[in-house]
């Protein structure tokens, strides 16, 4: 008799406008597209009219609306079945910032040794922690307790074939196990804004905590 795989199923529980699900291409509407082009052109407003230390980028970059939507509905198109998309809108004038959602079961043995060293490299290897070309030793941390179960955070920054250099932070989350399976649930997201990592790094992690995820057999 064969068993069936368990399922998982995930919701994200987040609000605009710090940040906005992107659905997948087939289930854009009109009214949702209309939604969020008057939603990006109020936070367009607010970003222009920012004072003082609101004004975290003075550099005179400005956010077109319709450009940052069809960006974002290229990048959802190109993502895996599985992968979620969810764009942070907070940092002015630097929004949206794509962030990629993976959920899934763990595998074999790694479900069961979540502790042990096998169960660690495993999160590390999901989280990225090895391999590219890393201008520096990737910066290694463990998830904060606000965020549930447990994993690793990497923030790397690696050359690219020409010579760019792009920012990554990824960070892991492992629950369950024992005598069930275990979830792994993923945060990427990629920049060549260098300096935007310090003020929107730690958001990507948090982006976690707002992940919930159910598991049927």
């Amino acid at each position: 008799m064969t068993t069936a795989a368990p399922a998982v199923t995930s919701s994200i529980d987040v609000e605009s406008p710090q940040w906005l699900v992107i659905p997948d291409v087939a289930d854009v509407t009109p009214e949702w597209r209309a939604e969020v082009l008057r939603l990006f052109e109020a936070i367009v407003h607010v970003d222009r009219e920012a004072e003082g230390e609101q004004r975290i980028f003075d550099d005179g970059r400005e956010v077109d609306p319709q450009t940052a939507l069809d960006t974002l509905l290229e990048f959802r198109a190109s993502l895996d079945g599985g992968d979620r998309l969810v764009a942070g809108l907070g940092v002015p004038n630097r929004w949206p910032l794509p962030v990629v959602v993976s959920v899934g079961i763990a595998d074999g043995d790694d479900a069961h040794d979540g502790h042990g060293a096998h169960g660690t490299r495993a999160l590390l290897e999901l989280a990225g922690a090895d391999g590219g070309l890393p201008v520096e030793q990737p910066a290694v941390d463990e998830l904060p307790e606000h965020v549930g179960g447990e994993g690793p955070v990497v923030t790397r920054y690696d050359l690219d074939d020409d010579g760019a250099i792009w920012a990554t932070v990824c960070a892991v989350r492992r629950e369950g196990g024992g005598d069930g399976p275990a979830v792994d649930t993923r945060v990427l997201w990629r920049t060549r804004d260098l300096d935007v990592v310090p003020v929107f790094g730690p958001e990507v992690v948090d982006l976690l905590a707002a992940i919930r995820n159910e598991v049927a057999a």
